[in-house]
């Protein structure tokens, strides 16, 4: 197979140039996402505003007020709003800029004290003298420059050219009004875009949406409607939230700088409802701008604390507490998309594309949820895993990350036992890995490598106990009124035991021959990958406290298969995560060590496989002759602890018994 050139692309001829497409495709979509954002920009701010104005439209029309009316009071209202924010700004500007001046006195004090401050340490002072030093080097002139020297008119000489400087007057008239137009006529032009737009997106919004529904495939109504309907009510429910609760900080700040005696305070509460929506880091940076003036109107330090303690106390207010209340599981997208989108939007539109960036990763990530073609923006994007607990597990034991894998381990069995986590997770991860096997894909070293890991992994959580703090309240059994526990002595020690615990077999109860230390030996069948399913289920079985022990295949092949036979075994599970050449194979291995076994050992199948391959588990059944069989780990366990304490099998588990062969005399019995 040909090598790529470049070796993060395929090699494969097909899927490489499906890749270049993808990359034609996203390079020509940012440019002309940024070549057209004197259009789409307006278009993006205008959809993102029709979300915010849809709940209140929606509620005029529930109060019969005729559409064109309503539309006409929402949009009213709300450019109102914006327009008399952008004055108070504007006239709080103006009247901070003619103030500044007599702030410069109490700024040059605070700045001397600072320095005199540092006097016992000339470090800053050295410093300086050294950048001036080198300031007045690269500002001297070179002494072969060509630059004339500035000197008398009869030093110069008289081929030297005279130095003219052209200076344009200032605007008068109509050129006035053409310097104000030009400046001030941009974003008029921009805002009366914007009003266009959102004006006709609400009043057409039933008629938007039926095109966007046959735009994503009027075939299946049912799923584009469910694009439609989410993206809608997430973005609307987000964006309007995020404009109340921002405009409920700016409302607190201007306030609390008002009481505290801060000049502008609705300048700086604007500010910090405007930065709050970049995501993390906005609130701080608003409160840069008053902590500086604060510093310069007060001698001390008082209100610069003040301030920022105002901003703090805030912003962990609104984000901590009134956020998770009103959001709930949240938007739908992880912090670094978030943070990603923010920093790409804002180099392409600027500013406001710094406000519109996370709305508009919440959009995408919807869009991915639901559209297949774009399901790559899910996966980005989106807050859900990228991969399944099964795939994880597989990814972390294929890479030989032990560590890893007994962290997820630990974290998953907080809320469940060790038995469902491997059978549920562990097992099914294998099982991924016996099908790479199967097809080639999978060599002899990454095989040791996975049983290696699982094998670590497994002799970390032998002593892991997780502390589940509220078991006796999600699971407490009925008690009498006189014997319930009061207050928090329901949370004492028996909340932390393991959940395997209460299920541990008596010592007392197991039947003859099961008190050994090994009364089980489960045996892998074919490969690496099936000793480590094995050595699942000996660690489940050690946990309920019956002794087992995971042997390699090796154990059962030819040369060594005779060894096994000083065994003191009570039970032999075979493990296989595949058939491999078929039940054949285990119909004559089973005879083998029926011989070869004492007669009253039992001989258990395990076949991880489930429902996945019916047909292969009926042949199994037929051929084998085995004493029990098992598709999960869950009936394996029931088997063996069945046969230990000498129970008949309950429920789903059914541990199928063969007859003894016919030419097998029954022992004889005493008279």
């Amino acid at each position: 197979m040909p090598r790529s050139p470049l070796p993060f692309l395929p090699t494969t001829p097909e899927t490489r140039a499906s890749v270049l497409q993808g990359l034609l495709i996203a390079t020509i979509v940012i440019g002309g996402l940024y070549f057209g954002r004197e259009v789409l920009l307006p278009l993006a701010v205008a959809i993102l505003l029709s979300f915010v104005l849809t709940p209140p439209l929606l509620l005029l029309r529930r109060i019969k007020v005729p559409r064109v009316l309503a539309v006409a009071v929402v949009v009213i209202t709300a450019f109102a709003i914006i327009g008399g924010l952008g004055w108070l700004i504007s006239r709080e500007a103006t009247k901070l800029a003619a103030e500044l001046p007599s702030y410069r006195a109490t700024l040059s004090e605070k700045i001397k004290s600072l320095r005199e401050s540092t006097s016992e340490s000339k470090v800053l002072e050295k410093a300086g003298d050294v950048l001036t030093d080198l300031q007045d080097q690269l500002n001297e002139p070179s002494p072969d420059t060509d630059a004339p020297q500035v000197g008398d008119a009869a030093d110069r000489p008289d081929d030297q050219p005279i130095q003219v400087e052209i200076k344009e007057p200032d605007p008068k008239g109509l050129a006035l009004y053409q310097s104000i137009a030009g400046t001030l006529l941009p974003p008029l032009v921009t805002a009366g875009i914007i009003l266009l737009f959102v004006v006709f997106i609400l009043l057409q919004r039933e008629d938007l949406r039926d095109r966007l529904i046959r735009l994503f495939g009027a075939s299946d109504l049912q799923r584009a409607t469910s694009t439609m309907s989410d993206a809608a009510t997430r973005l609307s429910r987000y964006f309007l939230s995020q404009v109340l609760i921002n405009a409920t900080y700016g409302v607190f700040i201007g306030l609390a700088l008002w009481a505290i005696g801060m000049p502008s305070p609705i300048a700086w509460g604007i500010l910090a409802m405007l930065m709050r929506f970049v995501p993390y880091v906005g609130s701080y940076i608003a409160a840069a701008f008053p902590a500086l003036i604060a510093a310069a109107i007060d001698p001390g330090w008082t209100t610069v604390l003040m301030v920022v303690g105002l901003f703090v106390i805030g912003e962990l207010t609104m984000g901590q507490v009134v956020e998770p209340m009103v959001y709930g599981r949240g938007t739908g997208v992880t912090p670094i998309a978030v943070i990603g989108s923010t920093i790409f939007w804002t180099w392409l539109w600027g500013p406001l594309g710094l406000i519109i960036a996370t709305p508009i990763t919440v959009c995408l990530a919807v869009l991915g949820r639901h559209v297949e073609g774009l399901g790559f923006f899910d996966v980005l994007l989106g807050d859900q895993p990228a991969l399944t607990p099964e795939q994880s597990f597989y990814q972390r034991a294929l890479i030989g990350d032990a560590a890893e894998a007994t962290y997820q381990a630990e974290l998953a069995l907080r809320d469940q036992s060790l038995e469902a986590y491997l059978g549920g997770v562990a097992l099914s991860g294998l099982k991924l890995a016996e099908r790479d096997a199967a097809r080639g894909a999978l060599g002899a070293n990454q095989m040791e490598r996975i049983a290696t890991t699982v094998n670590e992994m497994l002799e970390n959580l032998a002593d892991f106990e997780p502390r589940r703090w509220f078991d006796k309240l999600r699971h407490k059994p009925e008690k009498p009124a006189d014997e319930e526990a009061e207050g928090l002595a329901s949370l004492e020690a028996p909340a932390e035991e393991d959940a395997d615990a209460e299920h541990v077999i008596p010592r007392d109860s197991l039947a003859r021959g099961w008190h050994d230390d090994v009364p089980v030996l489960c045996i892998g069948g074919r490969s690496m990958l099936d000793e480590a399913a094995g050595a699942m289920l000996a660690a489940v079985l050690a946990k309920r406290g019956l002794g087992a022990e995971a042997l390699p295949p090796d154990e059962i092949s030819a040369g060594h298969i005779t060894t096994l036979a000083s065994t003191k075994a009570k039970a032999v599970c075979l493990s296989y995560l595949g058939l491999g050449s078929g039940p054949a194979h285990i119909r004559y291995l089973v005879r083998r060590l029926r011989r070869l076994l004492p007669q009253d050992t039992l001989i258990l199948v395990a076949y991880w496989h489930e429902e996945e391959d019916a047909q292969a588990m009926k042949s199994l059944k037929e051929t084998a002759q085995a004493d029990a069989y098992a598709t999960t780990l869950h009936e394996a366990v029931e088997v063996i602890i069945n046969a230990a304490t000498g129970e008949a099998p309950n429920g789903d588990t059914k541990a199928k018994t063969k007859p003894e062969p016919k030419d097998k005399k029954a022992p004889a019995t005493a008279a």
